[in-house]
This record gives C-alpha cells, structure tokens and sequence, in this order.
C-alpha cells in the first residue's frame, strides 16, 4: 500500500483542512504559554558533545524499577535507571530514533533504531536481573539515511530525511505500506486502540493515517508559529481514565503540546524550567519524547522523558546533553480539566 500526501510549506489551515481532508476539529488554545513544570531527576549527560542526545524510550520492570533507554546519535544506545544512572550501553552506529514494546514470549523488552550509519533498523533486546543490552538484528532499509521511528507490537515505522514513511515488520519483511510526505518527517507514535498512526512533518503539521485504509492522512494539528512551533519533534500518547493525550515537543520554542487525542482539542502549551534551587536545569530544542502511565514508587500516574538540548550543571556550567524526567502529575496540573459527562 502507498498513500502520497502533498503539502505545501505553509500549513493548511483548520478550516481547509475541514473542508477537505475532514479532519479534526481543533479548539482554541485554552492554556496560556506561561505554565511550566520541573524534572524530579535527570540521566547523566551522553559522552559526546555537540547535538548527540535524541530520543528516549521507557521500559517499566515493575512499580520500583525502571529502564530507560536513550539514543546518543553519535554512537549508539545507552540504558539508564530512574535516579539517571547509566546501567549500559552499546555503540552501534548513529541510531537517531528508538522505540519499543514488552515481549511477553520472552519476558524481555525490545526496542527498534534508526542506524544512520549502517542504513539499517536495529532491533534490540533488554534483559533485567541483571541488566543487559544487547543488539538481536539488524535489516536494510532502501533508505538513504533512516530517521524517525515509532513501533507497534506488530510492525516498526521508520521515516526519511525526503518525507518517506514505511512499515516494516519486526523481522525485517517489508516495507509493508509506504506514506509519502512533501517535506521532512520526524517523530512519530503509533494509536494501537484506533489503529492510527501519527506523523511529524517538522515545518508543517502533525498528521494522522489511519492504518486499516487507503485513505489520505489528515490534518491533527498545524504548525502555526504560535501554538505549534516548527521543528515538530517527538510525538507520544498518554491514556488516562478520562481521556487519551497526543503530546508533541514544539521544539521551535522549546515547549510541549498536550492535545486531546480523540477532538484535537489543545489541552496545554508548557515548558520544562529549572528546579527552584537550579539543582535540576530545564530543558530547551527537545527532540524526542516518551511517556508512561504506569504507576510507580513516587510517581502514581507515570513519567514524562525528555532530551534536553541546552545541559547545564547546577553552577551553569554547559555540559553535555542528556534526558530530564518529569513526573506525569505536573503536567496533569497544567491540562485543562477533561469535560464531566453527566
């Protein structure tokens, strides 16, 4: 299957996008810019200096432990605790994107790459007690430099630099469908509930694709250099009992863009800022993103991941780049309340 969509530098407004794409409606910002919230730790910086950090993914052993895993684009993976810890890592090339699921046929988790350097998807394998990171494959891509990437428990979605978005699956059959974009694509979630898949076009919008058909992607949100500011960088998905949550790095502005996944309806525009004794910095031009509803130990509705573009120590001083963590009930805090039904 392939699905062409042309969209030109200037994003469609909502009403175009009503007219003829029959998209989601999307509200009026409710939120002021102004709300922030701060990260209760932070994953020690990556090795290289420069843009390296990119893209976290969280793998939730149970209430009291878990594993994060974040890409360093210059050289490979690493895997870290909760208090930020590096618990392992592996140089396998320029992987820029991560993303993953639980297997439960062999109680590990796995997680797929972009690899820059190999033009390959790697898939890799977590093991816990201890903890081992391992790469279990790699495939060939027709690609020239493999970029974003997202996964469900069935298929890896992994885009160009040209706007090329293609399905493959966890054992490197494919592509199994292809999504062309006019310009550059980046993060990516996949809706397993709705069977949808969301795109990033970095300069232009945030499409959905509905996956059960040959239907043209719509129009979910557009970057509008208020509200969504370009690059359109990591996308993830929140559920709670209320509501499903689209959330996006506007990274044109350094904020984050929560998004009532079913109206796409705004729900808040915030900041991560220092803590107020500026032990923990915020985080500024994130890439990737990830979140979890899991309850944990200190952290009852889950966590937020971020990159962070802009380090610094608490003195101020630059350092590397690294990964803030941010308990899920301060954005809560910031989200406008879910509408009560009678």
């Amino acid at each position: 299957m392939e699905v062409r969509i042309e969209s030109s530098g200037v994003a469609l407004t909502a009403s175009i996008c009503l007219l003829l794409l029959g998209c989601a409606e999307q509200q009026p910002n409710p939120q002021t810019t102004g709300s922030a919230v701060t990260a209760f730790a932070e994953t020690e910086p990556v090795v290289d200096d420069d843009d390296a950090a990119d893209d976290p993914y969280i793998m939730v052993v149970s209430s009291s432990e878990v594993i994060i895993a974040g890409t360093n684009k210059r050289r490979g993976v690493e895997l870290y605790d909760l208090q930020g810890r590096k618990l392992a890592g592996l140089d396998s090339g320029r992987v820029n994107n991560v993303d993953g699921v639980f297997d439960s046929a062999t109680n590990s988790f796995r997680f797929a790459g972009s690899n820059r350097t190999t033009v390959q998807v790697d898939v890799y394998e977590v093991t816990t007690g201890p903890v081992e990171l391992t790469l279990s494959r790699s495939f060939n891509v027709p690609m020239e430099e493999p970029y974003g990437l997202c996964v469900s428990p069935t298929a890896i979605y992994v885009g160009d630099t040209e706007g090329l978005v293609q399905a493959w699956s966890w054992q490197g059959e494919g592509p199994l469908a292809s999504y062309q974009f006019a310009t550059k694509t980046e993060g990516c979630v996949v809706d397993v509930e709705n069977n949808h898949l969301y795109v990033g076009e970095e300069m232009t919008a945030i499409w959905r694709v509905d996956l059960a058909s040959d239907a043209e992607p719509t129009l979910f949100a557009e970057v509008d250099g208020d509200n969504l500011v370009g690059d359109v960088e990591g996308l993830d998905i929140y559920t709670d009992s209320d509501r499903r949550i689209l959330l996006a790095s506007s990274q044109g502005d350094s904020t984050f863009v929560a998004y009532d996944l079913a109206t796409a309806q705004q729900l808040a525009k915030f900041s991560i800022a220092a803590t107020s004794d500026n032990a923990i910095d915020g985080a500024e031009d994130t890439d990737g993103i990830a979140v979890t509803n899991a309850s944990l130990t200190d952290h009852p509705k889950g966590i937020l991941v971020v990159q962070d573009g802009f380090n610094f120590a608490s003195d101020q001083t630059a350092v590397n780049q690294n990964f803030k963590m941010i308990d899920w009930r301060s954005v809560d805090a910031v989200l406008t309340p879910a509408t009560q039904t009678p």
